[in-house]
């Protein structure tokens, strides 16, 4: 399965809509990985979307850690 494009559609789709409703502020490079709180680096997701996304980052980045400890935090 290709995590990376799954994970670019859900950002290029969260950047190119107007959201409606609830929105969870979203790194698209987690801070973990280099990431800024640029607000290029920022997308508006839905709760389900946003959790999705730090689901496949876990896939695609399995070895680092506090990308595993967000899914974990999420969860509770």
């Amino acid at each position: 399965m290709n995590y990376k494009r799954i994970y670019k559609n859900i950002i290029s789709r969260g950047l190119n809509r107007i959201p409606d409703g609830y929105v969870e502020k979203h790194h698209i490079i987690p801070k973990c990985l280099g990431g800024s709180d640029e607000k290029t680096n920022l997308v508006a997701l839905y709760p389900e979307e946003h959790f999705l996304c730090h689901v496949l980052l876990v896939k695609m980045y399995p070895e680092e850690k506090n990308l595993i400890i967000a899914v974990q935090k999420m969860c509770q």
